[in-house]
């Protein structure tokens, strides 16, 4: 899915096992503090400033900035709520290329290729509730052939999500699609949150 839709590549799908925070890492904590530090994490976050830093301010990246610059229109919550589709409300596999635990909610066809969707459990009520207090916006890196059938399946009647953005509003840098709030021209960075399952699409708005 790389290379026209986002796509799934992690196997543990909504995996909820996580280490216990409370737990183990807490008594490591009390010899040693410096185990509660992801090294991992500090990496990616120096990478992501990195790739800013060496991108952002370059003419090429401003031009097409400019050129995918758009608006969202007559506000219709207080604060815009920008949600990621694959891997976020979504994991999705290739027929045939599926984890064998893999569940799927619905299937479709795309590029001859049957796509496995599952979607993520109590997707619906979250968004339910959460549009009682946000505008909603859904933006994926996958491209909009792909990404159209699962909005649909998700919001049928087109009630919660205010605005649809895909991959042609993101800006390709390196192998990477970056999700630039400086985009949407008519909303306030401290008006936006983005909810994202890679660090590296928002990078350039740590």
């Amino acid at each position: 899915m790389a290379e026209d839709g986002e796509g799934s590549s992690d196997n543990s799908e909504f995996d909820d096992t996580n280490d216990d925070v409370f737990g183990d890492k807490s008594m490591m904590a009390e010899k040693d503090p410096s185990k509660l530090i992801d090294l991992e994490l500090v990496k990616l976050l120096k990478f992501c400033n990195t790739l800013k830093n060496e991108n952002q301010n370059k003419e090429e990246y401003q031009d097409e900035l400019m050129m995918k610059g758009l608006s969202i229109g007559k506000k219709s919550g207080d604060k815009t709520l920008i949600l990621d589709m694959d891997e976020t409300m979504i994991a999705a596999q290739f027929s045939g290329k599926e984890t064998k635990d893999f569940v799927e909610t619905f299937n479709f066809n795309f590029s001859d290729t049957k796509i496995k969707v599952r979607v993520r459990p109590f997707c619906t009520e979250m968004l339910e509730k959460l549009s009682q207090f946000y505008e909603i916006i859904a933006w994926t890196a996958g491209v909009k052939d792909y990404a159209d059938p699962i909005l649909d399946y998700i919001d049928p009647e087109k009630k919660f999500f205010k605005m649809r953005l895909y991959r042609d509003t993101c800006i390709k840098v390196d192998q990477f699609y970056i999700k630039d709030l400086d985009v949407i021209l008519d909303r306030t960075k401290e008006s936006m949150v983005i909810v994202d399952n890679s660090i590296l699409s928002f990078s350039f708005d740590l």
